[in-house]
């Protein structure tokens, strides 16, 4: 009995860790804008929408959006992509780095288009699509090289659900840890 107790705690890991690694790309992406705005403080950004409101009024996605931040997601999901290419030997990471950092990117401006058409600030809590919302447009973006490529790392429907458990975790902890490192105003 407790043998396979422990067998079955180390399965769940062995799931976690899978998830946890095969999101990496997009969970990298997703902190990347944060991490350039704050190194790139004090100059000016370029916000994706040209500062265009929609007849609503609002912006299309807010000045939260820069243009140097969408790069540093995609060119971070990449980056990772790259590593698992060195550490694992296969080329096909490289094309899901950059798509997982590129879906990541896609997903959070999705998500501001909808807070900004719901009057939702800049900033102010969405949940729980301020947490999901890059994860999910990211497997989108890598999900049809599971299906045709053979060769291609499996990332399932299992990992997704695993990894949105992880996200929605990590997401508050990462906030607050932001947020007491002064990278964030905000602790959310």
């Amino acid at each position: 009995m407790g043998g396979e107790l422990i067998l079955t705690m180390l399965n769940l890991w062995n799931l976690v860790l899978k998830a946890f690694i095969a999101f990496l790309p997009a969970l990298v992406g997703n902190a990347a804008p944060l991490v350039s705005r704050n190194l790139l403080r004090g100059k000016k950004l370029t916000p994706i929408d040209g500062g265009r409101r929609l007849k609503d009024g609002q912006h299309i996605f807010g000045e939260n959006k820069s243009w140097e931040g969408f790069i540093a997601g995609v060119v971070s999901g990449l980056l990772i992509g790259l590593l698992y290419f060195l550490l694992f030997n296969n080329a096909l990471w490289i094309v899901i780095g950059f798509l997982m950092g590129l879906g990541a990117m896609i997903g959070d401006l999705l998500n501001s288009f909808v807070k900004r058409r719901l009057k939702i600030k800049p900033g102010e809590p969405f949940i729980p699509w301020d947490q999901l919302s890059f994860l999910y447009i990211a497997f989108l973006f890598i999900y049809p090289l599971e299906i045709i490529n053979v060769s291609a790392p499996k990332i399932t429907l299992v990992d997704l659900a695993i990894a949105t458990y992880l996200v929605l975790i990590l997401h508050p902890l990462t906030n607050l840890i932001a947020y007491w490192l002064r990278l964030k105003d905000r602790p959310w």
